[in-house]
Formats: structure tokens, C-alpha cells, sequence
């Protein structure tokens, strides 16, 4: 019996918009008017489409973007506030647990950021877990935590460092400056920068492709890479990488790249009854 999942373009949302354009999810973070600041909702809501995302063996890449002006200015700061003043919180949904997590994005589906506009707190600091950013000529950065008196969350102080470089990262956290788009490709932290009107699109083609490989495929180089970065030794990964290349040499995806070589036609990856009868015909289930 086939799996039953939920599109995550089929749920409602009261602080994001979800569509699908071919094999790739796209959101948009949808608060406008605040330049899309972060409040639990949000951090719900992106947990949800996600996760819808994860489990639709249709998508196989996820872009991510602002509505309005801005990308995220950061957390909604109405939360921060009423710890000093108190005051009753308004009613939000609840995310089941912190929405970026490095492990959570790590072992989903490849993100693509399409930074519109400003990016600032975890606005910023979520992006740097994302695998790849791009951004518009009129994108904005800061990791601005110090300038107003708080300490970089979510890991930022270990990535962005492998991201751009020890001194460059100290001098983004240690000054709160705001960085144009240039800059921030300069650094190593943007890999394109584009005219505003093509940003969507080139996120979309670049996910697109992304998204044309084996979903098992990813998934595991995804993992492999997050779990180099944290690895001690140089023959911990050794023995790591010569495992899953040995085991991927087995697998129905590499056979059909190697047929498709072969027959001087596209991969059928996702046609899932031909995949099945391959793998099938490989004594795997």
C-alpha cells in the first residue's frame, strides 16, 4: 500500500505561503508587514511544510523566500520584550522543537535560500544551514546580535566561521554591521547575486537540478557532509566515504545511471514503478 502523506501546499497557514513549481518546494515567509519576523507560529509553520516536504517523494528540493521587502528581520521581538515587562503571550502555535536545527536540515531535503531582502538574526543565522544561499542585489546581512546586547544562537558562532573564515566571521559578529549582497559573495557566504526580478527563478532552475538526482542520493551526501565537518580524525571520513561509495555502487540508482549512459538518455530516477521493478530485479526491496 502506498504511503499517504499530506502536500504541504494542501495544509493552511496563517505565516508562510507554500507552492510547488516541477520537483521543487517552494516557501515564502509571509509576514510582511513585520519584514517577516519570526514568531512561533512561523518557526511551526516552516517545521510543518517541511516535513510535508520531506515525506512528498515529488519534491526533491526546497527554495525558501520573503514576501514583501525583506527576507527575515529576525525573531519577532514582542517575545524578547515581555521577558523584562511581563505581560501575556499571545496565542501561537507550538513547534515540536527548534525550527533550524543543524541536524534537522542536515538529514532534509537540500534548501536553496533565495535572500530578497534584509536578512538579519535568525533571519541570518538560519540561512547558514541551508546548502545553498543566494541572494538579490538588494539583500541585506547581519549577524547583529551585538549591537543589541545578545550573544549569535543557533550554532552561527561554529558554521560561519567554515562558511567565510575564522577572521571574516569574527569581524560579521564582533561588529553587527549590515553587509550589501556583493560583500556577503565576496566573504563566501552568498554563491550568486542576482537582479531581484531573477532571483526566484535562478533559485528555482539551481533547485531544479538539485532535485533531478536520486532522492536516496542526496540525502546520504547531505549527511556524509555534516557529519565530515564534525569528524576528529581524517580516517574516521576515510572509512565513511569508502563505505557509502561502496554500498552506492550496489544500488537501482546507479544501475540506471549507468544504463541511461549506456541507451544516451535521461535518468528515469523518479519514475517510481520503473525504480521498483529495477531494484526488484536487484534483489532489493
Amino acid at each position: 500500500m502506498p504511503e499517504i502523506y499530506e502536500p504541504a501546499q494542501a495544509m493552511n497557514y496563517e505565516t508562510i505561503q507554500v507552492e510547488h513549481e516541477g520537483r521543487v518546494g517552494i516557501v515564502y515567509w509571509n509576514r510582511p508587514d513585520s519584514l517577516n519576523s519570526f514568531n512561533q507560529t512561523m518557526y511551526a509553520e516552516w517545521i510543518e511544510a517541511y516535513d510535508a516536504f520531506n515525506a512528498d517523494p515529488t519534491i526533491g528540493a526546497v527554495v525558501c523566500t520573503g514576501n514583501g521587502r525583506a527576507y527575515s528581520s529576525g525573531a519577532d521581538i514582542g517575545g524578547f520584550e515581555r521577558s523584562f515587562t511581563g505581560g501575556e503571550a499571545p496565542v501561537e502555535k507550538q513547534p515540536p522543537h527548534a525550527a533550524f536545527e543543524p541536524w534537522y536540515m542536515a538529514e532534509g531535503k537540500p534548501t536553496i535560500a533565495a535572500v530578497n531582502g534584509v536578512a538579519v538574526g535568525i533571519g541570518f543565522t538560519s540561512i547558514l544551514w541551508y546548502d545553498v544561499i543566494l541572494a538579490s542585489t538588494k539583500a541585506r546581512f547581519s549577524a547583529r546580535f551585538a549591537a543589541i546586547g545578545l550573544t549569535p544562537e543557533l550554532s552561527s558562532s561554529w558554521m560561519l566561521p567554515r562558511l567565510v573564515g575564522l577572521q571574516r566571521a569574527k569581524e560579521m559578529m564582533l561588529t553587527g554591521r549590515i553587509w550589501g549582497a556583493e560583500d556577503a559573495r565576496d566573504l563566501g557566504l552568498v554563491r550568486e547575486v542576482v537582479e531581484p526580478e531573477d532571483l526566484l527563478p535562478r533559485a528555482i532552475e539551481l533547485a531544479a537540478e538539485i532535485a533531478n538526482n536520486p532522492a536516496s542520493t542526496l540525502t546520504i551526501i547531505k549527511r556524509m557532509m555534516m557529519e565530515d565537518l564534525l569528524a576528529s580524525d581524517l580516517s574516521t571520513i576515510e572509512r565513511r566515504s569508502g563505505g557509502n561509495f561502496s554500498e552506492s555502487r550496489k544500488t537501482a540508482q546507479h544501475r540506471e545511471a549507468l544504463l541511461a549512459l549506456r541507451e544516451k538518455r535521461p535518468p528515469r530516477y523518479h519514475d517510481n514503478e520503473y525504480m521498483a521493478e529495477l531494484a526488484s530485479e536487484l534483489g532489493q526491496p
